[in-house]
């Protein structure tokens, strides 16, 4: 399942771990298992034999040099044992708590793992430390460390790796040396670069074809006369302190040609005060999915993971380090205080911009889109309730949600409605009353009997004001009771339905089966139905990939990707003006606001609850 969800096909050759002491670093070289060690004073030969259980003779064998002795910061190379199987066995339940197993699949390599799960390449080197990473074999299977799942940015990765060459250039022979392969570096640029033929390059390093060069790959080059190649900037690059400036209301963007791959910068706070966000987690795994989807339809993207950990200081770092002015398209940071000088600085570049989850208040721009619904179009789609066309009776209690109170009210300025306030009385004390009222008492009805409102021959919309998750329950449910007692009694009911507050849906102990009964209708920004062919193919692709079924955050991430990378291509250079979107149910329209200049989705979510137990969405 990984080769389908990396974003591009990385590898990484010859790479290495971190082990545990600070100057040692495992690496695998023509397949052999080495630590690169940085000898420090007081060190002999007998002394790294003993430590790492070798004998004299591998240790100069593997080092010529040391013929000549030791010397203080020199590094060396030291052969490696594997571990033990009964040392294997005996972690195995350890592993199973910290560390999900993943079978590798064709065409898998260490980085584009890596990538896929947010990791470190240097953990994942280090707790597969008996894998070779340039011949990773297909069933094998690799541990990812869980509590790092989601943590770890591809620049850091690209660091890594960067000390890894390093690290293998310090014991590498006189013959070659190692070379990371940059974007946009092939067999042919390389042997031009090194002085060399591709046949020369392709033989040393075992190759049978010039495709097996890839970005993010470590190769063996020979040993330049002088400094290791840095790439060289584009002729026709932009200089950073001459780009466009342009105002609010005149970005323009330019679509990419079908050939060109784009550029992403995906923000996300996967870690704030050093905790993982799981919900942002779940979001860039659900992006990835949705980038993979449109790279096998030929939309080729390079996704670029930054976590902003919702720090202003890392944010502006970011910016500052001119990484961004490189992007086509920036998706996030998720916070709007965070958000504000990312949109400034991409405003400058003409970079389109994504805030995939808030309801922006302060940030301006026109290279900008919020993907949250819009508050001024949030009741369009319940219009047709407040028309007149229904009964509207209001119910209260000692408790209200203010919020919901107020846009309730909105809607109801022209439209006639009675209120009721309903008072939770103890079975015990309306079983007296019906007593006292079957022995001719005159007793007034209980206010937590809803039968009276029932009684109507007109369609009846029920509004529930309540603030608190006990009180919404009680109110449902003796809804459901009087329309059970008034059917059972022959009593004939009209037809009804409860407009719901979406906060609903956090309550963790209502009956949700009284959604169902009392015909609820909801306003949400976002829904989807797994029994819905798209979604139930994404949650499966999800789960097989992830071990987990997709939240929310991971559905509005893929939405993002497959909105938004795809647009990068045609629909961008009209700021995808009347384009109509759902990637999987949730449907989006993009309309500007005139005041802040940023195109906002209109489109909300209709959820009707039907008393036949399904669930339509419009």
């Amino acid at each position: 399942m990984i080769k389908r969800i990396s974003i591009a096909a990385l590898a990484l050759a010859l790479c290495c771990g971190v082990s545990s002491a600070q100057n040692e670093q495992i690496v695998y070289i023509d397949g052999v298992k080495y630590a690169v060690y940085t000898v420090v004073k007081g060190d002999t030969l007998y002394s790294l034999s003993k430590r790492y259980n070798v004998t004299i003779d591998q240790l100069t064998a593997a080092n010529p040099s040391l013929s000549e002795g030791l010397k203080a910061g020199q590094n060396i190379k030291i052969p490696q044992r594997a571990a033990t199987t009964e040392k294997s066995k005996k972690s195995a339940k350890r592993n199973k708590k910290l560390f999900r197993n993943y079978i590798v699949r064709k065409g898998d390599t260490m980085y584009s793992i890596a990538r896929v799960y947010g990791v470190s390449v240097a953990t994942l080197m280090a707790d597969n430390s008996n894998i070779d990473p340039a011949h990773l074999a297909v069933g094998q299977t690799l541990l990812i460390r869980r509590s790092e799942i989601g943590t770890v940015t591809e620049q850091d990765n690209r660091n890594q790796i960067e000390e890894h060459k390093n690290a293998m250039n310090s014991v590498a022979n006189q013959q070659y040396s190692y070379h990371v392969v940059h974007s946009g570096e092939d067999a042919t640029t390389i042997a031009k670069k090194f002085n060399t033929t591709v046949e020369t390059l392709l033989s040393m390093n075992g190759f049978d074809s010039e495709q097996r060069i890839r970005e993010g790959l470590i190769i063996k080059v020979p040993k330049p006369q002088a400094s290791e190649f840095t790439p060289e900037q584009s002729s026709d690059a932009t200089p950073a302190d001459t780009l466009p400036q342009q105002s609010a209301q005149s970005s323009k963007f330019k679509a990419l040609a079908a050939t060109e791959r784009a550029e992403v910068a995906l923000m996300l706070p996967l870690t704030t005060s050093e905790r993982r966000q799981t919900n942002y987690i779940d979001f860039y795994q659900g992006f990835l999915l949705g980038a993979n989807q449109l790279r096998l339809s030929g939309y080729q993207s390079h996704i670029h993971l930054y976590n902003t950990a919702h720090d202003n200081d890392k944010i502006a770092q970011i910016i500052d380090s001119g990484e961004l002015k490189d992007m086509n398209l920036i998706v996030g940071p998720v916070y709007e205080d965070t958000l504000i000088p990312v949109v400034r600085h991409a405003q400058k570049c003409s970079i389109p911009v994504v805030s995939p989850l808030a309801n922006l208040t302060h940030a301006e721009g026109d290279n900008l889109f919020q993907m949250s619904p819009r508050a001024e179009s949030k009741y369009n789609k319940v219009k047709n309730l407040f028309d007149g066309s229904n009964r509207v009776v209001v119910i209260t209690s000692d408790t209200t949600d203010k919020d919901f109170e107020t846009e309730v009210m909105q809607m109801l300025q022209e439209v006639p409605y009675t209120t009721h306030k309903y008072i939770y009385e103890h079975p015990s004390v309306i079983e007296k009353r019906e007593k006292a009222r079957a022995q001719g008492a005159e007793v007034a009805p209980s206010p937590s009997d809803l039968s009276p409102l029932m009684d109507s021959e007109q369609n009846t919309l029920f509004v529930i004001l309540a603030g608190t998750e006990v009180e919404v329950d009680r109110i449902l449910a003796a809804l459901a009771s009087a329309n059970i007692s008034l059917t059972a009694r022959s009593i004939k009911v009209a037809p009804y339905r409860v407009f719901g507050n979406n906060k609903w849906n956090r309550y963790r102990n209502i009956d949700r089966s009284l959604f169902f009964s009392n015909n609820v209708v909801m306003l949400s920004t976002y829904h989807t139905d797994r029994n819905i062919d798209k979604v139930g193919k994404f949650s499966a692709e999800y789960t097989a990939a992830f071990g987990s079924l997709p939240s929310l955050y991971a559905y509005r991430g893929y939405d993002a990707a497959m909105i938004f990378i795809r647009s990068l291509y045609d629909s961008i250079e009209h700021n995808l003006s009347g384009e109509n979107f759902a990637p999987l149910q949730t449907p989006y329209h993009f309309i500007q606001d005139p005041k802040s200049g940023v195109r906002v989705n209109s489109e909300w979510i209709r959820v009707n609850y039907n008393n036949n137990f399904t669930i339509t969405a419009e």
